[in-house]
């Protein structure tokens, strides 16, 4: 491999995505050599992740069926909050225009959200503190970025990305069970009674 594709492929490694606004070159090398990088990932059990319209790329484990393979990318996993926010986002970043910005206010995203309020706590500052702290981990992972506005974050395309849809409907069937105060094994233990600890992971994991 050329020196530029093998940075790029260290880069795709490394994550967690490559845009053309910040990795201009990489992004290029990566359209130059999509193949070739795509089949070196696959070596390593990954997929090659490149949506040209939102301008970025990312890798995510491989479906290997039955193959039991081993994990080469490093996860985060989600909490319940963090899954109901990244579900909202990805919400707004689908009913966007193509190339459309998607900024979303924070006290905005409170509100929203509150329908899960009792899931994660019948407290109203505290709710709003978990979502602040959901907030601020989804911006470390570059999945929301600063604007000029206070409280205002730009949504990254790739959370479009992220879950596929039977996932999106399993954990979308989940939180609407919880926010009709639904009850049962399936919602987890350690919250108030009525659901899913906010500390409690779902499952769903994204990429560090």
């Amino acid at each position: 491999m050329e020196l530029d594709a093998r940075r790029a492929l260290v880069q795709l490694l490394k994550g967690p995505l490559i845009t053309a606004a910040k990795h201009p070159s990489v992004w290029r090398t990566v359209l130059r050599d999509e193949q070739l990088l795509r089949s070196r990932l696959a070596d390593v059990f990954l997929d090659l992740i490149v949506d040209e319209d939102a301008q970025l790329a990312f890798t995510r484990h491989a479906d290997t069926g039955e193959v039991d393979a081993p994990a080469v990318l490093r996860t985060s996993p989600l909490t319940f909050m963090d899954t109901v926010m990244v579900l909202a986002l990805r919400q707004r970043l689908l009913r966007a225009q193509s190339g459309e910005r998607v900024v979303v206010d924070f006290d905005e995203m409170v509100e929203q959200l509150d329908m899960y309020r009792q899931a994660a706590s019948t407290d109203a500052a505290g709710f709003r503190k978990r979502v602040g702290a959901s907030w601020n981990k989804l911006k470390d992972k570059s999945l929301l970025a600063t604007t000029s506005t206070e409280g205002r974050m730009e949504v990254s395309p790739v959370l479009a990305q992220l879950f596929d849809a039977e996932q999106v409907a399993v954990v979308r069937a989940e939180m609407a069970r919880l926010a009709d105060g639904g009850t049962g094994d399936k919602a987890g233990a350690g919250g108030d009674g009525d659901g899913r600890s906010d500390a409690e992971p779902t499952g769903e994991e994204v990429p560090q």
